[in-house]
Order: structure tokens, then sequence, then C-alpha cells
């Protein structure tokens, strides 16, 4: 029974290999659309934006992907955990460029909202400060 269950959850990790290829195409398809009508856009910075914001989304199924795959090569637990932190290092650098862009671009000035924005913007530093630390300190300990 237990290699049974062994075996599925192997299966469901190639079943979720596959499902993060085809999201990955999918973005990147998006992103390379994007790119083209890039030129064609009334708002440049808009397009980049939104260009960039594609290429990040694109590297977060690629760590989750990667992680997945250590997952079914590897034993240990232990060594999912590094992409996992990339993973969440990614997610919020791309949430910082999309706070700039707006703070850069506001449609109405809000003094309460750009008071908002930049204490996010300074917690999701904070935070990419821990998670990078956090990187630092785990490839010590493997040593």
């Amino acid at each position: 029974m237990r290699e049974f269950f062994t075996q599925l959850e192997e299966y469901l990790y190639y079943l979720v290999a596959l499902g993060l290829i085809i999201g990955f195409i999918i973005v990147m398809i998006d992103g390379l659309v994007i790119l083209i009508n890039l030129y064609q856009s009334a708002n440049f910075s808009e397009g980049a934006i939104k260009f960039l914001d594609k290429i990040l989304v694109s590297l977060i199924f690629l760590e989750i992907f990667y992680t997945v795959i250590v997952a079914i090569t590897e034993e240990s637990a232990v060594k999912c955990i590094e992409p996992f932190i990339l993973v969440a290092v990614t997610a919020l650098v791309r949430r910082l460029l999309i706070l700039s862009f707006e703070i850069s671009h506001p449609t109405v000035f809000v003094v309460e909202r750009m008071k908002f924005y930049l204490f996010e913007m300074a917690l999701i530093g904070f935070l990419i400060i821990l998670f990078i630390l956090g990187i630092v300190l785990f490839r010590r300990s493997k040593r």
C-alpha cells in the first residue's frame, strides 16, 4: 500500500510539472505578444512593465518547476527550501516593480495612497532582505 501511494505521489508530481510547463509556455507567448506590440503601444513604459511582469511570472513558473523536479529526484524535502525562497523573492521583486510603476504614473495623486505604497515598498524590501539572508544561511548550513 505504501508503494502505491509513493508511486501516486510521483505521478502527481509529473502531472504538476507538465502543468507548470504548459503555464510557462502560455505566459511566454503572452509576453512575446506584448513585446511585439510594445512599439505600437501608446504608452511605452506601461507596455515595458507588462512585459517585465510576464518575464518575472515565467521565472516563478520555472522556479516552481525546478522545485517539483527536486522533489521528484531527491529524497530529502529540505533541498526544496531554496527554490521556494527564490520564488518568494521573485514574486516580491515583481510586486516591487509594479508598485514603483504605480507610484511613478499615478492617475490621481492621493497622499494617503502614496503613504500606503511607500509602506508596502519598505515592507517588501525588508522581506527581500530577510529571504536573501535565509538563502545565505541555508547555503552555509549545507557546507
